[in-house]
């Protein structure tokens, strides 16, 4: 990748001629003003060509692009593109400001004080990156609620990022939005069409309007005002774009490519969004849910090592499919584990229930888990509570409650989670007894003693629902409730459809995750 490259033309009228236009993106921030159709996307598309047409093998390249109309997806697949995101899905442009972030610390380490260029310039450094944010149309990003906490991190990235090896390429339709406060730190500035107002505060100088015509504009050369018109990328776009990357795959750069979800995660399309750097073997103690949002690994429940597991989540945000991928893991790996379904009258457990087959039991009060216990020797039945004296505890085979009945958060429930399940989670290792918890409720009448009897026993938690909002409002109550709102709104976007948080309560573990959907 050269660092003069050539996007255009530009007229010279103390020689009256017209030399080549040329930027150096490692070297410089990049902001381009213009209207609609003006020509700023184009821009971006000619850039990203002239960059790949000399590629350095050697250095690590990372162009991280956020495109809010979703006009540059085609390019997602030049060789050093490592991100292509539209703003659909906030989670994907958290990664990106993450990545960045994470990138940036680790130069500052491998420079040990010297400025970038410095030593990029000269031999490579092992892992020393050089990065490009890439925004078309800032305004959109900027005017989003969604991205309001990225935006110091953006102007801290325009402020200090180049020293780093960190440059910024954005484009504007004005500068409206706070643009005006950053704009200092672009010591590029182009300008497509406008006003001559405009081009005051781009520029700080009256310049003429130039003719009128795509890709046309303004720009400061030597400090003087000269008018110049782009380069298009290609003549013919539909045809030449997808014959240069395919002359391009051969070509071995050291860019890390950052896989995003699109759409539902599957178990058909599970290999596809699964990290490459991936090599273990989860085994069949453990059952896979979905991926890590961040790394894209396997994010499963070992068996062998959770004996009681929770869901917590929203209606109709994914919670009977979690328990169905958990159930039919243990179903195929374990068909001798015999399973007991506690459902109550909504009977949303009836349909895993006839699928799951085998040593199956299906309860639906708390009268009939209390007998159950009894009967086939887990637990005593208490009688008007006292525990029965005739109680003769058996032998059982390995044994997954599924507790989904809502009455045990209620009153006629309390000594079900008080007492009886966290003595058999006591054993549970020694027995082979698992609880799954698969829609967790309030606790009714503030009961403090239950809640703690519960949440003590979990060792594995799971939620669908958005992370902040829900520790706000359950505080305390829940396993949850020692975590900070506030820093988990700065560490995670707000959940998609199929999104979820796994919690390993032991090693305190907190992950956002993308689940299977059956």
């Amino acid at each position: 990748m050269s660092s003069e490259l050539a996007i255009g033309l530009y007229d010279d009228l103390d020689d009256q001629t017209q030399p080549v236009l040329t930027v150096s993106p490692e070297k410089e921030n990049i902001m381009l003003v213009g209207g609609h159709a003006s020509g700023k996307t184009t821009f971006i598309k000619t850039l990203l060509v002239r960059m790949h047409e000399m590629l350095d093998q050697e250095k690590e390249r990372d162009i991280f692009i956020l495109d809010p109309g979703g006009n540059l997806g085609g390019y997602r697949d030049l060789n050093t593109v490592a991100a292509c995101f539209d703003s659909s899905n906030e989670e994907n442009v958290r990664r990106v400001f993450r990545t960045i972030e994470s990138k940036l610390e680790k130069n500052s380490k491998l420079l040990n004080s010297r400025q970038f260029n410095e030593v990029w310039e000269g031999n490579p450094v092992k892992g020393l990156a050089q990065m490009i944010l890439v925004i078309d149309n800032l305004n959109s990003f900027l005017a989003d609620e969604r991205f309001s906490a990225y935006h110091d991190l953006l102007t801290k990235f325009c402020r200090d990022g180049l020293g780093k090896g960190l440059s910024v390429v954005v484009t504007a339709s004005d500068l409206s939005g706070g643009i005006g406060r950053i704009i200092g730190n672009f010591t590029r500035r182009f300008a497509l069409e406008g006003s001559s107002d405009k081009y005051l505060d781009i520029f700080g100088m009256r310049i003429s309007e130039p003719m009128h015509c795509a890709g046309r504009g303004v720009t400061i050369i030597s400090g003087k005002p000269r008018e110049f018109q782009f380069f298009l990328p290609f003549m013919d776009e539909q045809n030449d774009l997808p014959m240069f990357i395919s002359a391009l795959k051969e070509v071995s750069v050291p860019t890390e490519k950052l896989k995003a979800f699109d759409g539902d995660l599957t178990e058909k399309n599970f290999f596809d969004y699964l990290s490459g750097g991936f090599e273990g073997d989860t085994g069949t103690d453990s059952a896979v849910v979905g991926l890590d949002y961040y790394d894209h690994f396997p994010v499963s429940v070992n068996l062998h090592e959770a004996h009681s597991i929770a869901i917590y989540g929203k209606k109709h945000f994914g919670k009977t499919n979690l328990l169905t991928l958990i159930v039919r893991f243990i179903r195929k790996n374990h068909p001798d584990y015999r399973l007991v379904f506690f459902d109550d009258g909504r009977k949303q457990l009836t349909d895993l229930y006839n699928e799951a087959g085998g040593d199956s039991f299906y309860l639906t009060s708390v009268e009939e888990m209390y007998g159950f216990l009894d009967s086939y020797g887990y637990a005593a039945k208490l009688e008007r509570g006292v525990i029965n004296k005739n109680f003769e505890e058996k032998s059982n085979p390995p044994t997954v409650f599924i507790l989904q009945n809502k009455m045990l958060f209620q009153t006629a429930g309390a000594q079900l989670l008080k007492n009886v399940f966290p003595r058999l989670n006591a054993v549970a290792e020694e027995k082979q007894y698992w609880f799954i918890y698969s829609d967790v409720r309030r606790i009714s009448n503030n009961d403090r003693d239950t809640e703690s009897s519960l949440n003590n026993s979990i060792s594995v938690a799971f939620l669908l629902d958005n992370i902040a909002e829900f520790v706000s409002d359950r505080g305390s109550r829940s396993v949850f409730g020692e975590m900070d709102p506030k820093e988990l709104r700065n560490e995670f976007a707000r959940c998609e459809l199929g999104d979820g948080y796994y919690y390993d309560i032991e090693s305190d573990e907190l992950k956002k995750i993308k689940i299977i959907k059956n």
